[in-house]
């Protein structure tokens, strides 16, 4: 919980969600074949808990997103018989981390196209059915890659747009908005040390957002000093 308090505020309902799941993968030695999908509005810290889940499994952290996505190959590679030939996105993310267990978000899942190049949908299935990512085929390495040492977790604007398919694989926790007293919490409890932080500045105080409490000193007005 600290780790997720660290760079969250409220959520305590998603937060408490997000522990059972970290539990349970604790107890059964694996989170195997369990995909978290976070729903929810942009900006609410979809992306910033994914990495938070990482941090707390120790677990490298590695984002790709999937919107707009058309084309097969941005999945499951390209055949090197083609010029400018490149794997898919979950083997770059496996190479960018260096690792083969690390937290692998796919962002904007709700945004999924289909085009000429055939249906991502159908690609994203292999990936994420327990029962097949063990023998993943990349079209570019043209071997067999086990991806089933991997945590996916997956963010959504909507859920209507997702794929059923899709859909009935994954374990959906919504996250809602904040109301005006969380943002302004947020703002100096967060947003403003870090401001102060990236721009080398180390106040003396912690600044203070909103309206001053009632008994602040007020600058005394002609009728106190005439008193």
């Amino acid at each position: 919980m600290a780790v997720l308090d660290e760079a969250h505020y409220g959520m305590n309902d998603v937060k408490e969600r997000i522990l059972e799941f970290i539990a349970v993968g604790k107890l059964v030695g694996s989170v195997k074949g369990r995909i978290v999908c976070f729903v929810g509005p942009p900006g609410v810290g979809k992306t910033s808990i994914a990495s938070s889940i990482a941090k707390a499994l120790g677990r490298d952290f590695a984002r790709f997103s999937v919107g707009g996505l058309e084309d097969v190959a941005e999945i499951k590679g390209h055949r090197r018989t083609y010029v400018g030939a490149m794997p898919g996105k979950p083997v770059q993310a496996l190479k960018s981390v260096k690792s083969f267990n690390p937290l692998i978000l796919l962002d904007e899942i709700d945004k999924l196209g289909v085009g000429r190049g055939g249906d991502p949908a159908s690609a994203l299935l292999e990936l994420l059915d327990p029962s097949q990512n063990a023998n993943f085929l990349d079209h570019y390495l043209d071997v067999p890659i086990d991806m089933s040492q991997c945590l996916f977790i997956c963010t959504a604007n909507v859920d209507h747009t997702i794929p059923p398919p899709l859909l009935d694989r994954m374990e959906i926790i919504r996250l809602a908005g904040y109301d005006l007293e969380e943002k302004v919490h947020i703002a100096q409890n967060y947003l403003l040390p870090r401001a102060f932080q990236d721009a080398g500045l180390v106040p003396k105080s912690p600044p203070v957002v909103g309206d001053q409490d009632d008994d602040d000193e007020k600058e005394p007005t002609t009728a106190d000093r005439a008193v």
